[in-house]
């Protein structure tokens, strides 16, 4: 069969994953283009639009996420909402402080959440935000290669390893062309990507059965500890996540900003309702699987074929959605911590450093992906490592904090989730221990604040 014959009879799951190579690698080469360090590093600060309440929304469609999510659905039904709901109603909590936020680091001229609170608070401060992110983010991108081996491995008679090191390739190679300019060009695509594999699948899967009335109720079999957590993680954890500060420092204006939060508090619990479609309806079909593999399961063995060849591709693009950021923003952390920290590196050579840590974090995170497999838990530990930052990070909006009390406040709460994994207790409920324990802390090393408020 000559070169078209073979195109022409090309199995469909080929053609389209190739074609979403070509798509995202096409992106990171345009992007690339006239590439500056401001580009390179934060998108030269104009980010707008469409591409803004994208990039803003996009994080929280990823892999990991849908995994986790349908895992709970599969579990609780519809009351696992909730943890959208919060994450919406956390939007809106940071839409409030954004414009403050945007004005101070546009003056220090900040690229990351750690350096804003090493220029505003302190070393100590920028160095345990630096440790606890760099940890947890680092943990997210770990599932989300999962995720993705996973749904890859259901495409093509792949090996699972192969599966996760194919995805870290394919991040890698746009994340090296265009760095951070790259990351919200491909979440605008991937974005697009989601809405529409969440509404035609959900769409094929309505009425596909009947769904028991325990499972529509938004307080269903969900004890109220796991839905109070579901919430508080989602209100709490979305002020401390460092790509959306990294969004809101990329964006072009506070207008634009505040419309991009506003435009994804609102998609958040949209798609959310729709994807839960999806996971009740694997639920009753598929009853004697593993939580954790409801996704996967959900579209290779309920989509007929034809439809089912480009579910699983779009599903592969969205399982990778935020790989890119989490490896963009993980390094770009690793990057500005070295430069504020020792003489050898300038600004620069911050474009080159940004490479090398995306290269180092990608491979690591590709090889502790193929050893380890446990998505809930290491998503739980993300949400609940991000906890121990919310009261320093919200109270230094209002106060001047001091560097140590900060510091201490955010170690010892982001330690106290180890005996819990060790344990095997780290639930929804016990992952917002960290949460109270930063409080006490703060304000014990603190003392009541006795400082002016910010004007």
């Amino acid at each position: 069969m000559d070169q078209k014959g073979y195109f022409l009879y090309m199995p469909p799951s080929i053609l389209f994953f190739l074609l979403y190579i070509a798509a995202v690698t096409a992106i990171g080469w345009m992007a690339s283009k006239k590439e500056t360090e401001e580009g390179f590093m934060i998108a030269d600060r104009n980010v707008a639009g469409l591409q803004l309440a994208a990039t803003m929304s996009a994080g929280f469609f990823d892999g990991a996420t849908l995994s986790i999510y349908l895992a709970y659905i599969y579990q609780f039904g519809l009351s696992a909402i909730w943890l959208f709901i919060g994450l919406a109603l956390g939007f809106l909590v940071l839409r409030r402080f954004a414009p403050r936020i945007k004005q101070k680091a546009d003056a220090l001229h900040v690229y990351t959440m750690p350096e804003y609170f090493l220029r505003t608070i302190g070393n100590q401060s920028g160095l345990l935000y630096s440790i606890v992110l760099t940890i947890a983010f680092f943990c997210f991108l770990v599932v989300n290669l999962i995720v993705s081996g996973q749904v890859l491995s259901a495409i093509f008679p792949l090996p699972y390893g192969l599966s996760v090191v194919i995805g870290g390739m394919i991040i890698l190679t746009y994340l090296l062309l265009a760095g951070f300019k790259a990351v919200v060009r491909t979440d605008v695509f991937q974005f697009l990507i989601m809405i529409f594999m969440t509404v035609t699948v959900a769409a094929y899967f309505f009425g596909k059965t009947s769904i028991p009335a325990v499972d529509l109720r938004l307080v269903g079999s969900m004890d109220s500890g796991t839905l109070i957590g579901f919430l508080i993680i989602g209100i709490f954890a979305v002020m401390v996540q460092p790509d959306l500060w990294q969004r809101i420092f990329a964006s072009r204006d506070t207008a634009t900003m505040k419309r991009g939060l506003a435009y994804g508090a609102c998609m958040l619990p949209l798609l959310a309702a729709i994807l839960a479609v999806i996971g009740l309806v694997t639920k009753q079909l598929l009853p004697n699987i593993a939580p954790e593999h409801a996704l996967v399961a959900g579209f290779s063995s309920l989509l007929p074929m034809g439809f089912k060849d480009l579910g699983m591709v779009l599903l592969y693009a969205v399982s990778l959605s935020s790989s890119d950021t989490l490896a963009f923003v993980v390094s770009s952390i690793f990057t500005q911590d070295l430069r504020h920290r020792t003489k050898r590196f300038s600004e620069a050579s911050m474009r080159q450093m940004t490479r090398f840590f995306i290269a180092i974090f990608i491979t690591i995170a590709v090889i502790i992906g193929i050893l380890y497999q446990d998505i809930i838990a290491l998503g739980l530990s993300l949400a609940s490592l991000s906890l121990a930052l919310f009261p320093p990070t919200f109270g230094s909006l209002f106060w001047k904090l001091s560097d140590r009390a900060v510091a201490w406040s955010i170690g010892l709460a982001a330690l106290s989730i180890v005996p819990l994994l060790m344990m095997g207790k780290l639930t929804p409920e016990t992952a917002i221990i960290p949460l109270p324990i930063s409080l006490v802390l703060l304000v014990i090393f603190q003392g009541i604040p006795r400082q002016k408020k910010y004007t």
